[in-house]
């Protein structure tokens, strides 16, 4: 063989090479997506053991194993499907129970799901290359062993991504301090200066008597000092919180004055009488 024919072998074997490797794709972040520009991937390995894996594939997905690939997932396919029919991830199961050679029975094989962010797992019923998962949803991995196909384990992590945390407020006074004027209104219920006053339905004391702005109007049948004084009794006066007999206004003409007037009228009359009589002895002598 020359020179020449060995570099076109070379060149060939390069060639063939390079058409056949699967492409590239990108490792993916460990975790959530952050938003809803990815898709996260959570593998849960169940029976087979290990900790549940969570990934996020940045960006637009095409398919199911794209988000896969993106994630930075290992997998591995079939020898009759390829990567049509996902028999491994990361390894497991294992080559001495699963060959990998034909589809994985319905006993042992990985079942994959999927679900919007904050909604519930649904078992997919496409297959992982053609699917599209929409941008921010979650996929999922779960492997069946011994179940139905009713009763097959959608993966244990809740499909939601976490909440952002929230960055610290810098308008709050340090503790200890004060609020400032026109901040929070302080304890009590009180408004702070220059706000209206609440709206009360409350009929208002009688003018001189002390009101306090902070104390709600009392529901007992003690008075105090900043209520009007309960309604009491005919011939009843209150008098510093003690009920005392006040005096009833007089009825008619006084008794004592008609007695008076009595008497002197019968002075009067007894007076002219003796008079009279005395007159008449007078003219008609014996």
């Amino acid at each position: 063989m020359t020179a020449l024919h060995r570099l076109i072998v070379v060149l060939a074997v390069l060639a063939g090479t390079t058409i056949g490797a699967p492409p590239a794709f990108a490792a993916g972040t460990p975790g959530y997506c952050p938003d809803d520009t990815g898709v996260t991937v959570i593998i849960d390995f169940q029976q087979l053991g290990g900790s549940t894996i969570i990934r996020c594939a940045p960006g637009k997905q095409a398919s199911g194993h794209a988000a896969l690939r993106a994630a930075g997932i290992n997998i591995t396919g079939t020898a009759r499907w390829g990567e049509a029919f996902v028999c491994r991830i990361e390894g497991k199961p294992g080559s001495d129970t699963e060959p990998c050679m034909d589809t994985p029975p319905a006993s042992a094989y990985w079942s994959y799901w999927h679900a919007p962010n904050g909604g519930g797992w649904t078992y997919s019923q496409l297959g992982v290359l053609n699917r599209t998962p929409p941008p921010g949803s979650f996929e999922g991995w779960s492997f069946s062993k011994d179940r139905t196909a009713e009763s097959n384990p959608a993966p244990r992590i809740a499909p939601k991504r976490p909440n952002p945390q929230q960055p610290p407020r810098t308008n709050q006074p340090p503790p200890g301090n004060p609020p400032p004027p026109g901040g929070n209104p302080p304890p009590g219920g009180q408004p702070p200066p220059g706000a209206n006053p609440p709206p009360s339905s409350e009929t208002p004391p009688p003018s001189g008597e002390p009101t306090s702005a902070t104390t709600p109007p009392s529901t007992s049948d003690t008075p105090t000092s900043s209520s009007a004084p309960p309604s009491t009794s005919e011939g009843l006066a209150w008098t510093g919180g003690v009920e005392a007999e006040k005096p009833k206004p007089e009825q008619g003409f006084p008794l004592s004055t008609a007695l008076g007037i009595g008497a002197v009228a019968v002075l009067v009359l007894g007076a002219g009488l003796l008079a009279w009589r005395r007159r008449r002895n007078a003219d008609n002598p014996s």
